[in-house]
């Protein structure tokens, strides 16, 4: 089972990116500011969650399953990063629906990474 302190560390980071997604589907221009906020706040959720990763017990006896996470994981970081470099906020708000779309990879990255934390990590009792 994982480890509570991952189980949390999922929840809040999920939390966040669900905060993220939801502002892009908003697409609502006049409050960047709560993007900028959101961005902030998924930098320490990422960092948080590695942390977690790295440390969760359950998955220090499964090797292989914890280096596929961390692959996938960076990987979505990196996609996060990506985007976020390429849409500074002022941008976003001047161009909502090529933003989206812009946004398509980092989706497809997040998905890869929980998938394989579904298959690998079951909940906690």
């Amino acid at each position: 089972m994982r480890s509570e302190r991952l189980d949390e560390a999922m929840k809040a980071f999920a939390r966040v990116e669900r905060g993220i997604v939801e502002f892009g589907m908003a697409g609502d221009t006049q409050h960047a500011v709560e993007l900028i906020r959101l961005r902030k706040q998924m930098i320490t959720e990422f960092a948080a969650l590695s942390a977690a990763l790295e440390a969760d017990p359950f998955l220090a006896e499964r090797r292989e399953a914890k280096t596929d996470l961390l692959r996938l994981f960076s990987a979505f970081r990196t996609a996060n990063a990506l985007n976020t470099a390429e849409w500074p906020a002022i941008r976003v708000r001047d161009d909502v629906p090529s933003f989206r779309a812009a946004a398509t990879s980092v989706g497809h990255a997040s998905r890869a990474f929980w998938r394989r934390i579904e298959q690998e990590l079951p909940l906690a009792a």
